[in-house]
């Protein structure tokens, strides 16, 4: 599997863009920003067959009129585009695409799985989708009071990566960290609070989970150097598993 790092940064972050994570052609969340870093890294939207939402945040979730329009002016939508995401996933898209490119038509998108090639999965928790060669499994994260809220484990060439965004340690974090090989891990604080896991408790999760490699994504401006444990990777850098 090839992983590129699309976006490791947070809300606020001044030197990297929104948390994005691309593996092989999923590409996981696509907030503000992601669709020009996805261009300036010469991907484009091609490359992306399968859309995975983690929740409906604005840094996770709003800049996906400017993926679908990017595939129409390119002529990409002769390929499906799978859409895997949180219960209510298909209405909220159908809600942003009536409020950024409706012109007051309400109803614009009614017909947008056939008319730009579109297959939304909704997953609960402990649900599964399966493709032809990969599995992803949704489980349900806690991020104070934003709910519903996923966190992905993806099963694919004999590998096991967590996806884990926006959340603070929880029962299923702990459970997603026992299955996986591969944690890509938000730590967008200092230190832990309902909403967030802390650098402070983060930097030595390869003790509790000596198997697993841990990257820590999602994640402000602040120091990281001395910390060896876990690996903090920049926009654009790419991972071969």
């Amino acid at each position: 599997m090839k992983v590129t790092f699309i976006g490791t940064g947070t809300m606020g972050c001044t030197t990297r863009c929104n948390t994005s994570i691309l593996v092989d052609d999923i590409l996981f969340d696509i907030g503000m920003g992601t669709v020009k870093q996805i261009e300036r890294l010469k991907i484009y939207t091609k490359s992306v067959n399968y859309l995975v939402i983690s929740h409906f945040h604005a840094d996770h979730f709003l800049d996906i009129p400017n993926l679908l329009w990017g595939r129409l002016e390119r002529k990409e939508i002769n390929h499906k585009l799978v859409f895997i995401g949180p219960l209510g996933l298909k209405r909220k898209v159908k809600e942003l695409m009536l409020f950024t490119h409706a012109d007051g038509n309400q109803h614009a998108y009614d017909n947008m799985e056939e008319e730009l090639n579109l297959e939304f999965i909704e997953l609960e928790n402990g649900k599964s989708y399966l493709a032809e060669n990969f599995k992803i499994t949704a489980y349900d994260l806690h991020h104070g009071t934003c709910k519903p809220i996923n966190g992905y484990i993806l099963e694919k060439d004999n590998q096991t990566i967590a996806y884990a965004t926006d959340t603070t340690f929880c029962d299923n974090y702990n459970k997603m960290c026992k299955m996986a090989d591969y944690v890509f891990s938000e730590v967008a604080k200092m230190e832990t609070t309902d909403w967030h896991i802390g650098l402070s408790d983060f930097k030595n999760i390869d003790k509790k989970y000596p198997k697993c490699k841990f990257y820590a994504i999602h994640r402000p401006d602040y120091d990281i150097s001395g910390i060896q444990s876990v690996k903090f990777p920049n926009d654009g850098e790419v991972l071969e598993i």
